[in-house]
C-alpha cells in the first residue's frame, strides 16, 4: 500500500517539477528578481520611518496569520478507482491519511517560518512570542487537516467519493496555475457564453481574428486573468505610496499578463478545420497580435486614468508608457514569431 502511494507522489512531484522549468523561465525569474527587490526595498523604508502601536502589531498579527492558514491542503493522492480496488484495505488507507497528514503539514510550517521572520523585525517581539506564534499558526493549520480528516470518516466508513473530489480539486487548483504559464496535459477548462461582451467583439471579416476573440472573451483562463493584473496594477496605483514602486509594479503585472495571454495563440489547436481553411499562414500569428495589442491599449488607457489622479510624480507614467510600447511593438513580435 505504501508503495502505491509513494508511487503517486513522486509522478505528481515528477510533473510539477517539469512544469516549474515553464514558470522560472528567464522572463519571470527577472521579473521576480525587479518585484521582490522592489518590495525589500519600501519594506526597509516603511521599518524606518514607523513604528507600530499594540493595535496596529495585533492587526498585522491577524493579516499575517490569515496569510499563512492559506496554502498548503490535505494531499491524500487518492484517484477515481481507489473506491473499487482500495475498498476492501480500508484499515491501511486510515493509517495512509495520518502519514499525509504529517507530510501535509511541513508546506504550511516553511510558511508559517517564513511569515513569522519576516514580519518580526515590524512586530519586535520576543524570540519566545515569535516561537509561540508560529506553533499557534501550526495549531491552527493542523486542527483544520484534523477536521477534515474526521469529516471523511462517519461512523469508522470512509467517505470515499468526498476524499476523491477533494484530491482531484487540489490537483486541479495548482494545475490551473501552471497553465497560466505553458499548455498543461488532461487539464479542463470551460467556457461561458457571456452575451454581455459581445459588444467587445471585432467587427471583421478576420477568420482568426474573430474566432480567437470569442475564445479570450468566453474561456474564464484569459479573460479572468486580464481581469486580476488589471485590478492589481490599479491598486498599485491607488496604494502604494513611493510612485517609483507602483510604476515598476505595473510594468511587472503589464509584462507578466502579455507573457501569459501569448497562450491564446494555442486556443484553437484543437480545432481541426482551422488547418483546412484557405487562410494564409502568417494570419494566425497577427490575429492574437492585434487582439494582445487592443488589450494592452485598453490596459495603459486604465492605468494613464488612475495614474494621474493618485500618482504624486506624474511623469513617472511615462515609463508604463515606454514598457508597453516594448511589449507591444518587439515582445509579442518575438513570442508569436517563435511559434507560428
Amino acid at each position: 500500500m505504501n508503495e502505491i502511494f509513494k508511487k503517486r507522489r513522486a509522478q505528481f512531484y515528477a510533473q510539477n517539477l517539469k512544469y516549474l522549468r515553464y514558470v522560472f523561465n528567464d522572463h519571470f525569474t527577472l521579473f521576480l528578481v525587479i518585484l521582490l527587490g522592489a518590495l525589500a526595498i519600501q519594506y526597509a523604508q516603511f521599518l524606518q520611518s514607523h513604528t507600530l502601536n499594540g493595535f496596529e502589531k495585533g492587526l498585522v498579527m491577524c493579516v499575517v496569520s490569515l496569510i499563512a492558514l492559506i496554502p498548503g491542503r490535505l494531499a491524500t493522492f487518492f484517484e477515481a478507482a481507489d473506491q473499487v480496488f482500495l475498498l476492501v484495505r480500508e484499515q491501511e488507507i486510515k493509517q495512509n491519511l495520518k502519514q499525509s497528514f504529517l507530510r501535509s503539514m511541513i508546506l504550511p510550517a516553511l510558511v508559517s517560518v517564513i511569515l513569522v521572520f519576516v514580519s518580526s523585525p515590524l512586530l519586535l517581539f520576543p524570540i519566545w512570542v515569535l516561537m509561540l506564534w508560529f506553533l499557534l499558526l501550526l495549531g491552527l493549520k493542523s486542527s483544520i487537516f484534523a477536521y477534515r480528516l474526521k469529516k471523511w470518516q462517519n461512523r469508522g466508513l470512509l467517505n470515499w467519493r468526498a476524499m476523491i473530489a477533494y484530491e482531484e480539486n487540489r490537483k486541479v487548483v495548482i494545475l490551473r496555475f501552471f497553465a497560466l504559464f505553458t499548455t498543461v496535459k488532461g487539464l479542463k477548462s470551460h467556457s461561458h457564453r457571456r452575451k454581455y461582451l459581445d459588444f467587445l467583439l471585432p467587427k471583421t471579416r478576420r477568420t482568426y481574428e474573430y474566432a480567437l476573440s470569442r475564445s479570450f472573451l468566453r474561456s474564464g483562463d484569459y479573460l479572468a486573468l486580464t481581469v486580476r493584473l488589471t485590478v492589481l496594477s490599479i491598486l498599485a496605483l491607488i496604494f502604494v505610496d513611493n510612485a517609483i514602486l507602483a510604476v515598476i509594479l505595473v510594468c511587472v503585472f503589464n509584462a507578466l499578463l502579455m507573457f501569459q495571454l501569448v497562450a491564446l495563440r494555442d486556443a484553437l489547436d484543437y480545432q481541426l478545420l482551422a488547418r483546412l481553411y484557405p487562410i494564409k499562414k502568417g494570419s494566425q500569428a497577427s490575429a492574437v497580435k492585434r487582439i494582445l495589442f487592443r488589450v494592452l491599449v485598453g490596459m495603459t488607457g486604465l492605468q494613464v486614468i488612475f495614474g494621474l489622479v493618485f500618482l504624486t510624480n506624474r511623469l513617472d507614467l511615462i515609463i508604463i508608457l515606454l514598457v508597453n510600447g516594448v511589449l507591444a511593438k518587439f515582445y509579442l513580435s518575438s513570442r508569436l514569431k517563435n511559434k507560428f
